[in-house]
């Protein structure tokens, strides 16, 4: 057998502009000159214009392309006169006579030290596999493993294939994360992300929403410079809309941090301060279509991602209870208006049910550090009025027992969100 020192030239003006080569696309003329175990001193493509040609694209340091010359070898046995395999690699000469020492060299024509087809084709991982129909068209740019007898068969018998594509380019920037490689590129395929921020500039708004995407089954969270407390309690309320964290009485800060620390300070002196230090920006996709696994998720990732570790516990609490005054009468609510009305410290609920009660009393500074709960067990509607009762804890219970509701200080066993510090 006789070893040629191998070359691969275009033909005309090719040679001076290179331009990748796609499927449906007509493949130039082209000479393999100097290549092994191949008759005379050169190929032309155009010599196998009747058959089916596939360029197996290797190197020497894939096992999987030197492991499969045998098969690739019978597969030409099996369909020869139809089928023409030509293996093709970047590596020289001297290369490949060291690497036929050790393994037998296929009876295959191999041509080295390509410089022309691999800019033809590009690719970054062998096989690359190039099928080029009786008519010169590139049929298919596919992985090493869809050049099987069946669908060879098939190629040659005229039925259609649909084989996976590749789509590799010699520029891909290891270097880079995914979402930012080559200009972005690659976001077409993103399934799923969390991606975890500082306040940003840009757009100095802020907001939260979740998204969901019934016809990709994916759920999303997006947060835009949100305080931290604010994305710990949705996290962990399960809700964008309400949290039964709310309100800071239900939060429990372990640690150096004051809880009230996480609310906007009243001195505007210090509000670049704090935004800087709680202001964040969060957002996220996972392919998931069940609401409480995806909040689940958000909760392990905020906990990853931001400074704290925040968890949901059963703490016994001072809280302030709400009951109902046994054999109080209530009179009927107003079937006209409903509503909330202020007046200085003096607060109107028409027609509002008594969680409405709950909710209001729970966001007034009186009860900032002791949540207030709802033990009524009734939903009911009232009309009622509450005066000069906002600051004063003595002066409210009065108010309330006037219209039938009772409010006693005692502990009780709650779930609390509770916000440590990273061990």
């Amino acid at each position: 057998m006789r070893l040629m020192v191998l070359f691969l030239i275009p033909l005309g003006s090719y040679a001076q502009k290179v331009k990748p080569l796609n499927i449906g696309d007509t493949l130039p003329p082209v000479i393999f000159k100097n290549v092994f175990n191949a008759p005379g001193t050169s190929i032309s493509l155009k010599d196998y214009k009747d058959k089916l040609i596939i360029l197996d694209f290797w190197n020497k340091w894939c096992s999987a392309c030197v492991s499969s010359f045998p098969e690739m070898e019978g597969i030409q046995r099996k369909f020869d006169g139809k089928l023409k395999i030509i293996l093709v690699t970047t590596d020289n000469n001297t290369d490949l006579v060291k690497l036929f020492k050790k393994v037998k060299m296929p009876s295959l024509p191999i041509a080295t030290d390509d410089t022309l087809l691999k800019h033809l084709f590009p690719h970054i991982t062998v096989p690359h596999h190039v099928w080029i129909n009786q008519e010169g068209v590139v049929q298919f740019i596919t992985d090493g493993y869809n050049t099987t007898e069946s669908n060879i068969e098939k190629t040659l018998q005229g039925n259609k294939l649909a084989l996976h594509v590749k789509k590799e380019v010699n520029d891909f920037n290891d270097e880079l994360p995914f979402w930012q490689e080559g200009d972005g590129r690659l976001q077409k395929y993103i399934t799923s992300y969390s991606l975890g921020m500082r306040r940003i500039e840009e757009n100095t708004s802020g907001y939260c929403s979740m998204t969901k995407d019934t016809l990709n089954k994916t759920i999303g969270f997006k947060f835009l410079n949100t305080s931290l407390l604010e994305l710990y309690k949705t996290a962990f309320g399960y809700s964008i809309y309400y949290s039964p964290y709310k309100h800071l009485n239900r939060v429990i800060s372990v640690g150096s941090r004051d809880r009230n620390s996480f609310k906007p300070p009243i001195n505007n002196d210090s509000m670049d301060t704090w935004s800087r230090d709680n202001l964040v920006c969060f957002e996220s996709k996972w392919m998931e279509v069940n609401d409480t696994l995806a909040f689940q998720h958000l909760q392990d990732d905020v906990n990853r991602f931001f400074p704290y570790s925040v968890k949901v516990e059963n703490r016994e609490v001072s809280c302030y209870s709400l009951t109902l005054l046994p054999g109080y009468i209530f009179k009927k609510p107003s079937d006209t208006k409903n509503g909330i009305n202020w007046e200085g410290e003096r607060i109107s609920f028409t027609n509002q049910p008594l969680s409405v009660l709950v909710e209001t009393l729970n966001g007034i500074d009186l009860f900032d550090l002791i949540p207030v709960t709802d033990e009524t067990n009734n939903d009911m509607k009232i009309d009622l009025t509450l005066s000069n009762a906002l600051s004063d804890i003595g002066t409210l219970k009065k108010e309330l027992l006037k219209n039938g509701l009772v409010l006693e200080q005692k502990k009780k066993i709650l779930k609390m969100l509770v916000i440590g510090e990273k061990k």
